[in-house]
C-alpha cells in the first residue's frame, strides 16, 4: 500500500514539474489547437482547401470544391450507425434540389470497394469519395462522424452539423445557409 501511494505522489510530483510546453495545450483547451488532430472546430467563413480526392465510383481523382451551386458534404464511414441512418435524408434532398444544390460524401475510413456496396445497399446515388489519407478530413478539422458541412458557391465554409442531420434539418440549413427553398 505504501508503494502505491508514492507511486502515485512520485507520479504527480514528475508531472508538476514538467515545463515541456504540453501541459499548457492540454489545460487550455481551445486555445492551442493542433491542426492535425480534428475536433469539429471548423470555422464559419474559411475557405474550403484545395483538396482532389479520388471517386468512389471511377477512381478518378477530383477536386472537391463548388462547381457553381452550393455544396453540402458529409463525412461517413460504413460501420457508422448514424451515418447509415441520415444517408436516406442525404439522399432525398439531393435528389429534390438536383440542380440547385450538390450533395457530395466524403469516406475517410472505408475502400472505394466497401464504400461503394455500402452505398448501393442503402440507394444512395450522389457523389463520393475517399479520403483514406484524411487530408480533407484534417484539413476542415472534422474529428466525429458524419458530420456535414455547408460550402458556398465561392468555396466558403458557412455552417456545420455536426452529428446526424434529418431531412428536415439539412432542407432548413439550406434554406438558411444558401437562401434556396426545398
Amino acid at each position: 500500500m505504501a508503494a502505491l501511494v508514492v507511486a502515485i505522489v512520485g507520479g504527480w510530483l514528475f508531472s508538476s514539474a514538467s515545463d515541456d510546453g504540453v501541459d499548457a495545450n492540454l489545460t487550455n483547451p481551445g486555445v492551442v489547437q493542433d491542426p492535425t488532430i480534428g475536433t469539429n472546430a471548423v470555422s464559419r467563413g474559411e475557405q474550403l482547401p484545395a483538396i482532389n480526392l479520388p471517386s468512389v465510383a471511377t477512381g478518378e481523382m477530383t477536386a472537391i470544391f463548388p462547381q457553381g451551386r452550393p455544396l453540402v458534404i458529409n463525412f461517413w464511414f460504413s460501420t457508422c450507425e448514424p451515418c447509415r441512418r441520415e444517408m436516406p435524408a442525404l439522399q432525398d434532398v439531393n435528389q429534390q434540389l438536383s440542380g440547385k444544390v450538390d450533395v457530395i460524401g466524403v469516406n475517410p475510413n472505408d475502400t472505394a470497394d466497401v464504400a461503394a456496396q455500402w452505398a448501393a445497399d442503402i440507394g444512395v446515388t450522389f457523389p463520393l469519395y475517399t479520403d483514406r489519407d484524411a487530408e480533407l478530413l484534417t484539413k476542415v478539422g472534422v474529428g466525429t462522424m458524419p458530420t456535414t458541412l455547408f460550402v458556398s458557391t465561392d468555396g466558403v465554409v458557412v455552417d456545420t452539423h455536426a452529428g446526424e442531420i434529418t431531412a428536415d434539418e439539412l432542407r432548413a440549413a439550406i434554406t438558411k445557409n444558401f437562401g434556396i427553398k426545398a
